[in-house]
């Protein structure tokens, strides 16, 4: 019997995929709807019905004009970068790993997203990528049975999250350690229930598992000035 054809499965942007990364990067900019407007040179009508129709499309242009106010690049507000790996560029002219405080370490954390959480299972270390949310240095995310089971079982675990900017060949990663523990009292699930920790996983994820952060280290690769000139003789 001969082999059937598989065919490639090809990915196409989410219907609204535009809209969604046009607001989200306004909003981490701060700008107001007039204030990217006039920003982009566009009307305050036409910019609110991009940001809210799922089926918005723009010419060439208009995106490139709005890519340009939102300090991006057409090809990012588009799509065209979501498959693409971050750290793949060179490195900078001059790079420097230099060690975090744990004022930073604290800050980096307090931002939330997704880090990974890094423990042991019967066929090895396992690093699942968790949506988080880090009150005071301590990091809480929302499970299934079968992984708040394998956590709690360890004395120890690790949670490590990190950034890394592609343009500027620059980056930070934070590792956080400590106990982890099952949150279990009424009381306390609903007060973290209040910090709307929703995991992009989907799926019923109602266990609430807390790493009471024992210990706090992280690294950043920046890049420092171009070393000044020497003088020429004579000067």
């Amino acid at each position: 019997m001969s082999a059937l054809p598989i065919a490639t499965p090809t990915k196409t942007p989410h219907t609204g995929d535009l809209s969604r990364r046009v607001s989200h990067r306004q909003a981490g900019l701060g700008l107001s709807t007039e204030e990217l407007a006039e920003r982009a040179g566009m009307n305050v009508g036409y910019l609110e019905y991009l940001k809210h129709s799922p089926a918005a499309e723009m010419s060439i242009s208009a995106t490139l004009r709005l890519a340009n106010a939102l300090d991006t690049t057409a090809r990012a507000l588009v799509g065209g970068e979501v498959d693409r790996p971050p750290g793949g560029g060179r490195a900078g002219l001059h790079p420097s790993l230099e060690t975090l405080s744990q004022d930073e370490c604290r800050a980096h954390l307090s931002a939330g997203g997704v880090g990974r959480i890094v423990f042991s299972t019967a066929t090895g270390p396992v690093a699942l990528p968790v949506n988080f949310v880090s009150p005071n240095a301590d990091v809480i995310f929302r499970t299934v049975e079968s992984v708040a089971t394998a956590v709690e079982l360890e004395e120890t675990v690790s949670f490590e999250v990190d950034r890394i900017d592609d343009a500027m060949s620059e980056g930070w990663s934070v590792l956080a350690t400590g106990n982890p523990y099952r949150v279990e009292n009424p009381q306390e699930r609903h007060e973290l229930e209040i910090l709307d920790v929703e995991p992009w996983a989907g799926g019923v994820r109602n266990v609430f598992m807390w790493i009471a952060t024992e210990t706090l280290s992280g690294r950043v690769i920046v890049q420092q000035a171009d070393p000044e000139p020497e003088p020429s003789p004579g000067e």
